[in-house]
């Protein structure tokens, strides 16, 4: 067919799929790091209200131990703001390469290096993001293991 005019269209719409690719994932990722955040939040103002009200005693729960799991939620809270950042970044560096992609084309291939470094960064930033998830995951993992290991302790005791 040799050099028709919507060649270089084509390439460059196709080479523009790839970062569109990554920002669903790093998007994807965004919202599960969102959901668990919330979840965190949402269990920390309990045990907040618990320590308000000063009814720990009807928990079953001591002080030290509604203080680790309140450092824990905090911890944990933190790997995911972090996460939420590094990724939404992500999503912002991606959608740059999407646009850069085009740009380089006008501009006569001078920016060649331009769309690969900015894939690089995405990535980069993606990879933290998901490093943090992790993190958060292993803690929260952590957390709920010595909550049930507390409550089969108290369960023990009354178990016939």
């Amino acid at each position: 067919m040799g050099n028709s005019i919507g060649e270089p269209s084509v390439a460059a719409i196709s080479a523009m799929v790839t970062p569109a690719l990554l920002i669903l994932a790093s998007a994807s990722l965004a919202a599960s790091a969102l959901v668990r955040m919330a979840r965190v939040v949402d269990r920390a103002r309990f045990l907040a209200g618990i320590v308000h009200d000063r009814t720990w005693e009807r928990t079953g729960l001591t002080t030290a131990q509604l203080r680790t799991s309140l450092e824990r939620h905090a911890a944990r809270a933190r790997y995911a703001e972090g996460s939420i950042l590094l990724l939404y970044a992500a999503i912002v560096i991606f959608v740059l390469t999407c646009l850069s992609i085009p740009l380089d084309a006008a501009t006569g291939r001078r920016l060649t290096w331009l769309p690969p470094a900015l894939a690089i960064a995405g990535a980069l930033l993606l990879l933290g993001g998901g490093a943090l998830m992790v993190a958060e995951s292993q803690l929260s993992g952590r957390q709920i293991a010595d909550e049930i290991e507390t409550v089969l302790e108290q369960l023990k005791g009354t178990l016939p």
